[in-house]
């Protein structure tokens, strides 16, 4: 059965981390390395925000305004290059989703703050429908992420296929009936769809081996 569309996971396809905002951030502040990490995304508050309850802008004044207490008002300028920071993009994934979305509508499904929008704006990456889990309230693996991302691309979960490199979130999204598979790298990507029915990646593929 050929496939109606593609949902894909974000970070580690598309975006990758390197955390260097973060540790620039800390070397000019002074503070031990991986601060940041513990006072951004190890606390309660960026669940909040990942499920919608905060804002990233609340998120991040939050994050600030605990960390300035306990180092002090002074390092808060040092603060920028992390937020700054939006990864860096992945162009073999970015070349692969245009060439798809010619064929069938692709969604992005990622447990994020709502800055994913302008994240994917910032670097230029463009999917059908874009849906953070602050924008859905619920993050993954919860099934119901899954049947709401489905439901918002208009297409039932047996005729989608999902792409993340978390296994958890791989089972959880096949127990929902999506063809999902475990992300490796682009190429694989392409040979799974082409396998599902997208044979124009195929055939341009080898068109572009000709001399």
């Amino acid at each position: 059965m050929r496939i109606h569309g593609v949902l894909f996971d974000m970070n580690g396809l598309f975006r990758h981390w390197r955390n260097t905002g973060a540790r620039t951030s800390e070397r000019t502040a002074g503070l031990p390395e991986g601060t940041i990490d513990r006072y951004a995304y190890q606390h309660p508050s960026y669940r909040l925000a990942r499920v919608g309850v905060l804002t990233d802008q609340q998120w991040a004044e939050d994050v600030t305004k605990r960390l300035t207490t306990d180092y002090g008002p002074h390092i808060r300028p040092a603060l920028a290059p992390w937020r700054e920071d939006r990864g860096e993009a992945a162009p073999d994934m970015i070349a692969l989703l245009a060439r798809i979305r010619e064929q069938v509508p692709v969604g992005v499904l990622s447990n994020s703050i709502d800055a994913l929008h302008d994240d994917l704006k910032h670097h230029g990456i463009t999917f059908d429908d874009v849906m953070p889990s602050a924008d859905l309230g619920v993050d993954k693996p919860s099934p119901h992420a899954y049947r709401l991302a489905a439901e918002r691309m208009g297409i039932t979960p047996d005729l989608l296929a999902y792409f993340d490199d978390e296994p958890t979130f791989v089972r959880a999204a096949a127990v929902v009936g999506l063809h999902a598979h475990l992300f490796t790298h682009a190429a694989d990507v392409r040979e799974r769809l082409r396998t599902a029915g997208l044979t124009t990646l195929k055939e341009r593929t080898e068109r572009g081996r000709r001399p």
